[in-house]
This record gives structure tokens, C-alpha cells and sequence, in this order.
């Protein structure tokens, strides 16, 4: 059996420059799903004025899709003066007016980071997109592996 050294070399660097690429991402994944659970574990719900709406389009294939984040004020616990902070996720359809009060999560280490989704407690989707990237450039990875040994097994034995 003749081995074939260029592509051999080209197509193992890429499996291993690919894979790298691959767990990096499942590693942002994990960090961004931790961070969430931390956020979580710390959490301190509270009441919130919805100060300002901010708009924010988001281009899903053809059609706009219009998120809306708020600024919202409201007072932590053993504070004096409240916080204003923008929302960490988009607000649930339909969103509330300027003035309503909507319930809300804050960090107590942090009091500007607040987030409405977090009164559901839940962490589901926090990570998924780089949890899902990672998973499919692992599995790209694999395949030019296999290519690989289709090549070596099948081709150059031929």
C-alpha cells in the first residue's frame, strides 16, 4: 500500500484544526450555560418600571423579526437609590408599556445585569447556539476523518 503523504498531511491538519475549532465552541457553550446557571442560583427577583422600549431587528432569512429590550428601574435590596439597566433577553410578546411594572431577576454582585427571562428558572437555551455550532464542526471533523480513511482504505489500496 502506497501512502500518499500530501494530501495525508492536509487532511489530518484540517481534521485536527477543525476539531479544535469544534471544542472551542462546545467550551463557549458550556461557559455561557454556567454563567447562566450562576446568574440563576444568585438571582433576586424584583418589581421593575419599564423606563424606555429599545428595538432591536434581528434578520431571520427574508423576514424582520423586532426584539424589544427595556430599560427598566428599580430598587435592590439594602440599596437607597434605584438601578437602571437594560434588559439582559428580549421582552415576551406583546411588550409592556413605558411606565408598567414587569417582573424582573437582578444579581445582587452585579445589580445591572437583570433579566425577565430569568424569573422562569429556567437556563434551557442559554449556550444552545454554541453548543449546537460546536456539535456540528466536532461532527464536520469526523467526516473529513472518514475521508480520509476512504481514501487510505478504498482508494490508494485500489
Amino acid at each position: 500500500m502506497k501512502i500518499h503523504y500530501v494530501p495525508t498531511v492536509l487532511l489530518l491538519t484540517s481534521t485536527v484544526v477543525i476539531a479544535v475549532v469544534g471544542v472551542v465552541l462546545l467550551l463557549k457553550g458550556r461557559s455561557v450555560r454556567r454563567t447562566a446557571e450562576r446568574f440563576r442560583e444568585r438571582a433576586v427577583p424584583v418589581s421593575a418600571t419599564v423606563v424606555e422600549l429599545q428595538a432591536k431587528d434581528l434578520s431571520i432569512r427574508a423576514e424582520p423579526d423586532t426584539r424589544y429590550f427595556a430599560l427598566v428601574r428599580y430598587l435592590p435590596d439594602g440599596a437607597d437609590e434605584p438601578v437602571e439597566a437594560v434588559t439582559l433577553t428580549d421582552l415576551p410578546s406583546p411588550p409592556p408599556r413605558v411606565g408598567e411594572q414587569i417582573d424582573v431577576a437582578y444579581d445582587p454582585e452585579h445589580p445591572r445585569r437583570v433579566d425577565v427571562v430569568a424569573t422562569e428558572r429556567t437556563v434551557e437555551g442559554a449556550g444552545r447556539t454554541w453548543l449546537v455550532l460546536g456539535t456540528l464542526v466536532v461532527l464536520l471533523a469526523l467526516g473529513v476523518a472518514a475521508g480520509w480513511l476512504v481514501l487510505v482504505l478504498v482508494v490508494w489500496t485500489s
